[in-house]
């Protein structure tokens, strides 16, 4: 089950500007930061992913581990 948080709860105190938006306009951002955030999550993933390419085959288990992949 997901849940929709509000912009205030992704970003936290939201400038004045933000302030003013409708709240339509906020929760339209709201979901852009949401969607911005798990693609860079994704993104990281995948470079940390391809970073192990580097790591010798014989010790990447541990440094999977160590690294928290």
């Amino acid at each position: 089950m997901t849940t929709t948080r509000t912009l205030a709860e992704q970003v936290g105190p939201l400038p004045d500007g933000i302030e003013t938006l409708s709240d339509e306009h906020k929760q339209l951002l709201a979901d852009a930061v949401r969607d911005a955030r798990r693609a860079q999550a994704a993104t990281l993933q995948t470079a940390a992913e391809d970073a192990l390419k580097h790591v010798p085959f014989v010790i990447r288990p541990a440094v999977r581990k160590a690294v928290g992949l």
